[in-house]
């Protein structure tokens, strides 16, 4: 067909329906409904469909009598966006600093998730989620000594942090209040973070990582899923009972999470694990010997079967959200290895 025998007409509506494939993609992963903002050091941000409706609720209701105004609103969450954002950033510089790979930030209503492949090693997990909060320790001091330098006293760095009005109530200008929240949310952000062991948050994915050490990963997912449940359970009531919807979506979040993890563990497990106790008491000793150099062999290679197909699936999600195109060489090779027979 040459080109004066096509029809233009619809050309506009392409460009929107291609728009609008970019963000929402083929539409069956709600994750994946994002708007692409920028790349930084080879990381696509991107922040998520329902993000952007929150802002602009926020920004609504801040607008009516009797709030603290859409001009401190949009401050305040520009703020907390751009920190979470840097948290993130530490994530992907900590994985690639372990030889794993990190391409990807999305920012959604429940803070940021970094897209990080770090190498099946409990350092590498660990040095991987460590990186977010060490952005916030080196963050803090930065705008705690900005503070005291502009003759803010130690009232304004030092005080209960369920009870800040206080301090904000000092800060005389737009550019302290601001300085001052970037300040008490980069607090808050790291304290929660860290303190709460509930699997994803970094605090459950360190502790995963310290047991995992010792015990081995079935074994310390099983133990840190636990403790994550219980966490998250606790933040929902914590929630309900304070009314903060956020945190009782955390608690959602962090449960599902938990409980799909246990899923999988289960799922991926034999009864390998449970040979030994059949064992006879007439068995002699060279079998027990035996058997127990099996199980460990068979033990290690389940393992390894487990980081091989853990590697393969978060390749296969990354090409449901993105394409075979945006595939490195390394996890070209990957999927390579793991569909030959």
């Amino acid at each position: 067909m040459g080109w004066q025998d096509r029809d233009y007409r619809d050309a506009g509506r392409s460009r929107g329906g291609a728009w609008l494939r970019r963000v929402f993609g083929n539409g069956e992963n709600p994750f994946s409904w994002a708007v692409p903002l920028f790349t930084a050091f080879r990381i696509r941000v991107k922040v998520h469909v329902l993000f952007v409706v929150l802002v602009i609720s926020q920004l609504i209701w801040s607008a009516s009598r009797d709030t603290i105004g859409v001009g401190y609103m949009a401050m305040g969450m520009g703020l907390l966006f751009v920190i979470v954002l840097l948290h993130e950033f530490g994530h992907c510089f900590a994985c690639r600093w372990v030889n794993g790979d990190a391409d990807e930030i999305l920012m959604w209503p429940l803070g940021g998730l970094a897209m990080c492949r770090p190498p099946s090693s409990w350092r590498a997990h660990l040095a991987t989620a460590v990186g977010g909060p060490l952005v916030n320790v080196l963050l803090l001091p930065v705008f705690g000594f900005a503070l005291l330098a502009l003759g803010k006293g130690w009232e304004s760095v030092i005080f209960n942090p369920f009870s800040p009005r206080s301090p904000l109530s000092a800060m005389d200008s737009w550019a302290m209040v601001g300085l001052w929240w970037a300040y008490y949310t980069n607090l808050i952000l790291l304290a929660f973070n860290v303190l709460c062991p509930v699997f994803p948050l970094d605090g459950g994915r360190i502790l995963q990582s310290l047991l995992w050490a010792r015990m081995g990963y079935d074994r310390s997912m099983d133990i840190a899923t636990r403790v994550g449940l219980v966490g998250a359970g606790v933040l929902f009531v914590l929630g309900m009972v304070g009314g903060q919807t956020t945190l009782m979506a955390i608690g959602i979040f962090g449960g599902m999470t938990c409980w799909y993890e246990r899923k999988r563990l289960a799922f991926m497990g034999d009864a390998g694990g449970f040979a030994m106790a059949r064992m006879t008491a007439e068995s002699s000793h060279r079998e027990r010997t035996a058997f127990a150099k099996a199980a460990k062999k068979q033990a290690s290679e389940r393992e390894e079967r487990a980081r091989a197909q853990r590697e393969v699936d978060q390749i296969l999600e990354k090409i449901s959200r993105e394409g075979m195109g945006s595939l490195t060489k390394k996890e070209r090779q990957t999927l390579e290895r793991a569909s030959k027979p």
